[in-house]
């Protein structure tokens, strides 16, 4: 134990979750409108993708699996798996009348589809950007180039990554401020 987890504030796992899910959430919500329409005049595109404001699921999805996955690079295992638990059970329920197995199994496959992504690129933002370029049909808007190579643009990945890179949870920060009790 180091001295300085004395000056840390004790925080529940359970309140944790809860304050994790609801600020990701909150900033998708707010956030997506004003995402969809950048995404939609994305210069280097030949046509809009006309990805309308509430189009937003998928994105909700993508945000949240990359964030769960990325839970594994900051906490051990037997808290890890509390926490994957706990932030799973709290995002079903922020999903109001949705069948929790069905919920479950989305989650799988984003998180999946967010884990072979990244096990190729290697950098979590990038991952989360390309999983939006692929998850919204914008290869069908590119150049012929590379609609044809079915390779996003590095200049249209990174807009996005720009975009987007500030959605995955600082927990490096978090973690040097809070200590997390079960």
């Amino acid at each position: 134990m180091g001295f300085s987890l004395l000056g840390k504030k004790k925080l529940k796992e359970q309140h944790v979750a809860k304050v994790f899910v609801g600020t990701l959430n909150d900033l998708a919500e707010k956030t997506f409108p004003t995402l969809s329409e950048f995404l939609n005049e994305v210069p280097e595109l030949m046509e809009s993708p006309k990805i309308k404001s509430n189009q937003m699921e998928w994105f909700l999805y993508i945000v949240f699996s990359t964030n769960l996955y990325n839970l594994q690079h900051h906490f051990e295992s037997n808290q890890l798996n509390r926490m994957r638990i706990l932030v799973i059970d709290e995002f079903i329920e922020s999903l109001e009348g949705r069948e929790h197995d069905l919920t479950l199994e989305q989650i799988n496959n984003y998180e999946d589809y967010i884990i072979s992504l990244e096990a190729v690129i290697n950098d979590l933002p990038k991952s989360m950007a390309t999983a939006i370029f692929n998850k919204y049909g914008i290869n069908s808007c590119q150049v012929d180039h590379f609609q044809k190579i079915n390779t996003p643009n590095p200049i249209i990945i990174k807009s996005i990554e720009d975009a987007t890179k500030n959605y995955i949870w600082n927990w490096k920060e978090f973690l040097e401020k809070y200590r997390m009790v079960a």
